[in-house]
């Protein structure tokens, strides 16, 4: 690693291995000039190229107005050990909202098996005050930097 680089560039296949194993990171948007990041759990449709992200509550707040009014989101997962043992995976694309009949079972098993022990039982619980809204990320942009020293699968 020169002084100019701070990691290496990732393959194809060691980004989506990371992407399959993680399944939660940091969604951002952006509005005019504000940004706003927040915690996603996401499952990986590595056969469709996509991400499928569920917001519980969306309702009319904060996340809402930035999901209507941003253009482009971006979807960083990530692994930290130390500071030579480390990968990043920038996802960068769109988000579009998916109509409950295009959640398959699939999908939404996908979400939950990759993003297993993020919230727990509470993914299963169906409520009336639980209002569920699905979203893809279509990305068209997937980068990878890996530190030099990580530790074997």
């Amino acid at each position: 690693m020169s002084s100019d680089s701070l990691g290496y560039a990732m393959t194809d296949a060691e980004i989506v291995s990371l992407l399959n194993s993680k399944g939660h990171g940091v969604l951002s948007m952006g509005k005019g000039d504000r940004g706003y990041g927040i915690p996603m759990s996401y499952g990986y449709d590595e056969d469709g190229h996509r991400f499928v992200v569920e917001f519980v509550n969306l309702e009319e707040g904060k996340k809402k107005r930035f999901i209507e009014g941003t253009e482009e989101v971006t979807l960083t997962v990530y692994d930290w050990e130390s500071v030579d043992a480390w990968e990043s995976v920038i996802v960068t694309g769109r988000i579009q909202p998916l109509e409950d009949r295009d959640v398959s079972e699939r999908f939404a098993a996908l979400l939950f098996s990759q993003a297993e022990g993020i919230a727990g039982e509470l993914r299963w619980v169906d409520s009336e005050d639980v209002d569920r809204e699905w979203f893809e990320i279509v990305p068209e942009k997937i980068t990878g930097m890996r530190g030099e020293n990580l530790p074997e699968p």
